[in-house]
């Protein structure tokens, strides 16, 4: 199994980050959640809070991660998600992958096991790198340099890389309808050039795809 070792403290930046532009997609209810790689659990924690959530389950293959995670969580499964095998049949009102299906070995296989996860009419959230981000293209380019880092989009964990289309596309494939598929842009200038070049060259600039599709 994949073990996760350029992250030790379990407490830090890394796994207590919450994607906040997800939480305004889930409505408040008794929604049944799945949250894979859910760290330390603080989207779970804010989802319930907020009343978003009835039930949250995690999975978190970082053992002292997942073991803060368990104090917000219904049920964290302890476990690489390339060997998760859960009997959870249209059971979810949403599942969500934040930068997940880039570590796994194989993420095709994993999108199709949400598709059967998930209630009809339920939603996947994805987060995912962007290789085509301009500052990776840059350094390729112009320095020859592709090298692995302790975070970002060359973490040294990520096995996959996409783009937009790729990401979309492996989506579709699972027979999920995609509604909603942008870029997250960091920055006032790169926010200000997307704005006036009319989104042309938002691809480049965004560092992280966003994905919602509904089964």
């Amino acid at each position: 199994m994949l073990n996760v070792v350029s992250h030790t403290n379990p407490e830090d930046k890394y796994y207590n980050f919450i994607k906040d532009w997800i939480i305004p997609i889930i409505p408040e209810g008794n929604n049944k959640i799945m949250d894979l790689g859910c760290a330390a659990g603080q989207m779970g924690r804010l989802l319930k809070e907020l009343k978003k959530a009835s039930i949250v389950i995690g999975v978190e293959m970082y053992a002292p991660a997942a073991e803060l995670a368990k104090q917000y969580y219904d049920v964290v499964h302890v476990v690489d998600a390339d060997f998760l095998n859960l009997d959870y049949k249209e059971y979810f009102d949403f599942v969500i992958c934040g930068d997940i299906l880039e570590h796994m070995r194989d993420p095709w296989s994993m999108v199709a096991k949400i598709y059967g996860w998930l209630k009809v009419g339920g939603s996947l959230i994805i987060s995912i790198p962007n290789v085509r981000y301009f500052g990776l293209l840059k350094d390729l380019i112009l320095k020859g340099k592709f090298e692995y880092e302790d975070s970002g989009i060359l973490d040294k964990t990520h096995l996959r890389f996409f783009t937009r289309n790729s990401i979309v596309e492996l989506v579709e494939g699972a027979h999920f309808k995609v509604v909603s598929q942008n870029m997250l842009i960091s920055g006032k200038k790169k926010n200000a050039l997307n704005f006036f070049s009319i989104g042309v060259f938002e691809e480049f600039l965004g560092s992280q795809i966003k994905i919602v599709a509904i089964k």
